[in-house]
């Protein structure tokens, strides 16, 4: 059976193979923006004592390169004020809450279950798609999607293959394995196909709550180079730039072009975004 923690997780692991990490977070975290400024805070409190500590301890070593439990902390500050700009933005919820239940219901539950059960008559190794799919997958595939539709407003037939390319390219992929592979391929098919008449035609919207959703279910957003970069950063300038009240310069923590392992230098507060 499918466990709630699974669906409450904050911590950087996800195993649940029952739901393949399709309910990985997202859900516990629309519960709590539903609850308002007390859901928010939840999160928030711990998140800024966690990002002060980490900072702190950075300082204290002389580092001047963004570590990972630095990256991580910052990651846990950005996902505490995006729950707080959702908990104030209802119709947002809902928005994000369609993409959800899309991807967990019909993309993992009926579609990539169809086909991997296919394929596992031919390959034994698909019979357990789900643990497959766990940990990064679906956060990967999400952010090339939210990726393609920011130049996507005029050739939105061309996204498919525009995500497909991009993921499969990307420096992760040769750590996938096969399976994984093939399932990439068919979950982007599907995803675009179920999210396709949830998005509408505002494609800069629609990237924006498929962000959301990337953050919402990845295991470790701010550990995630890709998540980071390409989610959180962008949501801290834009969506985010008056509840980020805290010292963090995402283009410092979350550089572009840098190895997982971050890059870059300058002190974690050269840059502030304030309330």
């Amino acid at each position: 059976m499918h466990s709630e923690k699974c669906e409450n997780a904050t911590k950087p692991r996800c195993v649940c193979s029952t739901c393949g990490g399709s309910a990985h977070g997202w859900q516990g975290h629309l519960r709590r923006a539903r609850r308002g400024a007390e859901g928010a805070e939840e999160l928030r409190e711990p998140a800024q004592r966690q990002w002060e500590e980490s900072r702190r301890r950075f300082e204290e070593k002389g580092r001047r390169v963004p570590t990972l439990y630095l990256r991580q902390a910052g990651g846990g500050v950005v996902v505490a004020e995006l729950v707080a700009w959702l908990s104030e933005n209802k119709v947002e919820i809902d928005q994000v809450e369609r993409l959800g239940e899309a991807l967990r219901e019909d993309i993992f539950g009926k579609e990539l279950r169809g086909f991997a059960e296919g394929r596992a008559r031919r390959d034994p190794d698909f019979a357990d798609y789900g643990r497959a799919t766990a940990g990064h997958f679906w956060c990967d595939l999400l952010v090339e999607i939210a990726n393609a539709l920011d130049q996507a407003e005029q050739v939105s037939d061309k996204v498919p293959a525009w995500v497909k390319d991009s993921v499969l390219e990307h420096e992760d992929v040769k750590e996938w394995g096969p399976v994984r592979r093939v399932l990439a391929e068919a979950a982007l098919d599907f995803l675009w196909k179920g999210f396709k008449a949830l998005l509408g035609a505002d494609f800069g919207t629609a990237a924006l709550h498929v962000r959301v959703l990337a953050v919402l279910i990845c295991p470790d957003p701010g550990g995630h180079t890709r998540v980071a970069r390409c989610c959180l950063r962008p949501l801290v300038k834009e969506a985010l730039k008056e509840y980020v009240d805290v010292e963090l310069n995402p283009e410092w923590l979350w550089p572009e072009g840098r190895s997982e392992r971050g890059g870059g230098s300058g002190p974690a507060g050269e840059a502030v975004t304030a309330r």
